[in-house]
């Protein structure tokens, strides 16, 4: 991505939003929720949907223009979708750097771009800010090429106070919304060190398979030499590993002790044997999604206390059943709580001052003090938030203090990064490839055999002549372009179908006229459609046309060099 900053208008700003076109979060891009069927290739579904479920903002960024998706939740309230269209011949930046790194520089530079954000929580209340391709931050950021091809550049989640933009939430999202539009493959690329240690290393160490193979993406590259077959072995090896071995493997070094008391103190908490890597990390994972969520049926014991914190979103749920305050009215009161115990941290706050401090912040008194009252003993992100009696004052007081408090030496965050950084990564060879391994791309393939709602898609792959092959177009050829047509057409409309398909999605066939169907051998044009192709067949075309001066021709920007045979011109 080129490294721009562009300068934001002074006359931008949000629309409202529009109730009919309000949509709910939990359920949106699930195709039985919506009341249009998206049956095309992605190049037209992309506009269907912004013409149903998108209102077009009164503003653009950098020239291109922003469609607006609202969503809802219960808990969050109203937040934006954007998506953001952007036409390559206006460009300043045409080409893909991304394509290039996925291994796609071959492809034919696309017409159009989409990007897809959700910003952080802090930027739901602005407009879409014109540097939006220079963040890391947004919640949901991806980007597909009119051809269906595309990036999921960067995918986070709300890390405190809240349950429902976890990064699991933000991908469910954008895999409905691939799904739905018909998305053809997608890469998915992890570009820090931090962002590989936790998507593959973490959560490879404790499932066998890193946090993308979830949700069907497959790895792609990694460094040289690297197989997806080595890429699986050395996974599975590292996961495998003897909890006994590791601590063996680290008698002679400086951390031994602290290495062995971890190990040990989980498995004193574990109710079940830790025999491997994988169950120590799957175990530790858990618990801390108990710690933010409180999805388990049960809950945390603190050996220290004999007091058992409930999970936040517990809490608040047991709240909302006595009071008249809506959930995030509630919410709004505790992280108001949490926050001044943490600024008076480690003293803690009698409740007198803390309902002072908190009136600040707060009008509703009645609020601030049946929120004080409700609580015992709570536990969110790595906090626990406890109320008891001064023995000496027989005050109330409130105190906040580390999850380490479970347990001597336990903070599951830190244990964690340990373990992974100074155990797994200086120790095992396996770790290197593993962090190495950072690329991985999702298919939907284009299914075969069955005519679908009297319909049928086909892959209309252009096959240059000999010569523009011998000079201009030497590379490996471009992905076919999908069309989806009525299985009685005739091979004479195939062919105006398969030409504004492709006219409308590659800059060098913006004149390509399409002669025949059949590369070589070619089908009549009285013949039906369905009598001589199956569906989901590729099909060979040629024709003339092809505009071979203009500098819009690879998604690299013709970088690359070196060719590779065309041979049956794979991906």
């Amino acid at each position: 991505m080129a490294s721009i900053v562009f300068h934001r208008p002074s006359n931008k700003r949000k629309n409202r939003v529009n109730s009919d076109k309000l949509f709910d979060f939990g359920n949106f891009a699930i195709p039985e929720s919506m009341n249009t069927t998206l049956s095309g290739a992605f190049r037209d579904n992309i506009r269907n949907f912004l013409q149903n479920f998108a209102e077009i903002e009164e503003y653009t960024v950098h020239e291109k223009p922003v469609w607006n998706t609202s969503l809802f939740s219960e808990k969050e309230g109203v937040f934006s979708l954007y998506t953001v269209e952007e036409t390559v011949e206006n460009s300043i930046d045409p080409f893909c750097d991304l394509c290039e790194l996925s291994g796609w520089g071959h492809h034919f530079v696309c017409k159009r771009k989409y990007y897809f954000i959700i910003p952080a929580k802090n930027d739901w209340n602005t407009p879409l800010d014109e540097d939006f391709a220079l963040y890391d931050s947004h919640y949901l950021y991806g980007l597909i090429h009119c051809n269906g091809y595309g990036h999921l550049i960067c995918i986070n989640g709300l890390k405190n106070n809240s349950n429902l933009f976890t990064a699991d939430d933000s991908m469910e999202l954008w895999e409905r919304l691939c799904t739905l539009l018909k998305a053809r493959s997608i890469a998915a690329h992890c570009f820090s060190r931090t962002e590989a240690i936790d998507r593959i290393l973490i959560y490879g160490a404790a499932y066998g398979k890193s946090w993308f193979e979830k949700w069907g993406y497959k790895f792609s590259s990694g460094s040289p030499g690297t197989t997806e077959h080595k890429y699986n072995a050395e996974i599975r090896s590292l996961s495998s590993l003897s909890l006994d071995k590791l601590i063996s493997d680290f008698k002679k070094k400086k951390s031994t002790i602290r290495v062995q008391e971890m190990i040990e103190m989980y498995r004193k908490l574990s109710e079940t044997p830790l025999v491997t890597i994988s169950d120590l990390f799957k175990f530790v994972l858990v618990f801390q999604s108990r710690i933010r969520t409180d999805n388990s049926n049960g809950c945390m014991f603190n050996s220290e206390t004999g007091e058992c914190p409930m999970g936040f979103q517990t809490f608040v749920n047991s709240m909302t059943k006595d009071c008249r305050w809506s959930a995030k009215r509630l919410e709004n009161v505790l992280f108001v709580i949490i926050d001044q115990l943490k600024e008076h941290k480690p003293n803690g706050m009698s409740r007198q001052e803390l309902r002072d401090e908190s009136r600040k912040c707060i009008g509703d008194t009645g609020l601030i003090d049946f929120v004080l009252k409700s609580i015992k003993c709570f536990a969110v992100d790595n906090q626990i938030i406890r109320r008891s009696v001064n023995p000496l004052s027989r005050l109330t007081e409130f105190t906040i203090c580390e999850i380490s408090s479970i347990g001597p030496g336990l903070n599951l965050t830190k244990d964690l990064q340990f373990l992974t950084k100074n155990v797994l990564a200086a120790g095992y060879s396996e770790t290197q490839v593993i962090l190495a391994s950072n690329h991985f791309v999702k298919e939907w393939p284009v299914v075969t055999g069955k005519i679908v709602d009297q319909s049928m898609k086909l892959i209309c792959k252009v096959l240059p002549s000999f010569d523009e092959m011998e000079t201009e177009l030497k590379r490996r050829l471009s992905p076919g372009e999908v069309v989806v047509v009525e299985p009685w057409i005739t091979i004479a409309d195939l062919k105006m179908v398969a030409q504004c398909a492709l006219r409308d999605t590659y800059c060098i066939m913006d004149e390509f006229e399409v002669d025949q169907i059949g590369g070589l051998r070619k089908i009549e044009d009285e013949k039906v459609l369905f009598s001589v192709l199956e569906p989901g067949a590729q099909v060979w075309v040629r024709g003339h046309g092809l505009d071979l001066h203009t500098e819009l021709r690879y998604e690299d920007g013709g970088r690359k060099t070196s060719t590779v045979s065309n041979g049956g011109g794979g991906q």
